[in-house]
């Protein structure tokens, strides 16, 4: 569609750059973080790594390199497009000032000084990192959120209302308010757009789905935190803790959620689009009991989702979904073998964790 094509020309040169899985793999065969560096340096993250070791080493070299090459390469992202299509674009990027909020909230809320909070962001959406810098200085929350209202910036809407509804909210909720209200701006966005927005609003409920079945997969572990939202949010009812609405009905989630075990609210399932993901992560959670099995799965299905939306919307937003995902997870891999290596791991189980996407 007219409006897309020279930003999602950028992107496919942008997606030639990315590492090959013989590239990838080919990282395994060193054995030391100083031999990983080594490697980069012939990859196209060579730049980032030789800046970041003029300042320090080893695993924080990696760290800073990773992450600069991130806001570098997906900041520019937006500018690709105008128009209508930059309309949409923003709608995807406002998920990262989404992310760089809760970071800051949550970071104030512990005490962390400005320079941890900065360091877990990634300031490519709308809000400039002088302004995250501004707002990780802020003596607490609350300052922060004032700062975000004086200025007239939308993301204080959600956490002025629950403040107003809630006095003395905990870090969790306004992180909730958050994410509750981006999904619901995302479709109002996009019902007010009405055009071309099919491919956008079916990977928003996909996010939305992914993690609202994580949030009921907790509560059916451990059936007695149930219990606690009373006292914490003085309701039991599991929907206030769901985003979106997604394309599974809040009811059925629910419903699931209320189960008292994984198992059962696995069944409760099936029979949706993500039965395959499901049993797959029930399979290693029965042997692990760890939900983070089913986090990997989700992980799996949402990267290669939206790395197919690239061939099945060639002329629209889907170009830009599947380069950032897979951007994204090249980073997180190039990361996991850096901390295997780290650790000593050997090369098959630094492997057996690689989620390798085309």
């Amino acid at each position: 569609m007219y409006g897309y094509d020279y930003g999602n020309a950028r992107l496919r040169v942008m997606k030639s750059r990315l590492l090959s899985r013989r590239e990838l793999e080919a990282l395994l065969d060193v054995e030391s973080l100083q031999g990983l560096i080594a490697s980069l340096t012939r990859t196209a993250y060579r730049k980032p790594v030789e800046a970041a070791l003029a300042r320090t080493s080893g695993m924080d070299c990696i760290a800073e390199a990773l992450r600069n090459d991130l806001i570098n390469t997906l900041g520019k992202v937006n500018k690709f497009y105008r128009g209508h299509t930059r309309e949409m674009t923003a709608i995807v990027m406002r998920s990262y000032d989404v992310h760089n909020l809760k970071a800051v909230l949550r970071g104030l809320d512990t005490n962390a000084p400005p320079g941890e909070i900065l360091d877990t962001l990634l300031p490519i959406g709308e809000l400039e990192y002088n302004l995250l810098v501004e707002l990780a200085r802020t003596p607490g929350p609350r300052v922060c959120i004032d700062l975000l209202a004086s200025m007239g910036l939308m993301y204080a809407r959600p956490l002025l209302v629950l403040r107003a509804e809630h006095p003395g909210a905990e870090t969790a909720e306004m992180e909730l308010a958050l994410d509750k209200w981006y999904f619901r701006e995302a479709f109002l966005t996009l019902q007010s757009i009405r055009r071309d927005g099919s491919v956008l609003l079916s990977a928003i409920q996909l996010e939305a789905d992914l993690a609202n079945m994580l949030t009921l997969l907790r509560f059916a572990n451990v059936p007695a935190e149930r219990k606690l939202l009373r006292e914490w949010l003085d309701t039991e009812e599991l929907e206030y803790l769901f985003v979106g609405p997604g394309s599974l009905p809040f009811s059925l989630l629910a419903r699931a959620g209320g189960q008292d075990s994984v198992d059962a609210a696995v069944e409760i399932l099936s029979g949706t689009p993500y039965e395959p993901q499901l049993n797959a992560g029930l399979a290693k959670f029965s042997e692990s009991a760890r939900l983070s099995d089913f986090e990997k799965q989700f992980l799996r299905f949402r990267v290669e989702w939206m790395a197919n939306q690239i061939q099945r919307d060639p002329l629209g937003i889907g170009v830009l979904l599947g380069y950032i995902a897979l951007k994204i997870n090249e980073v997180r891999n190039i990361r996991w073998i850096a901390q295997g290596i780290s650790l000593g791991l050997t090369a098959d189980s630094i492997r057996a964790e690689l989620e390798i996407a085309t």
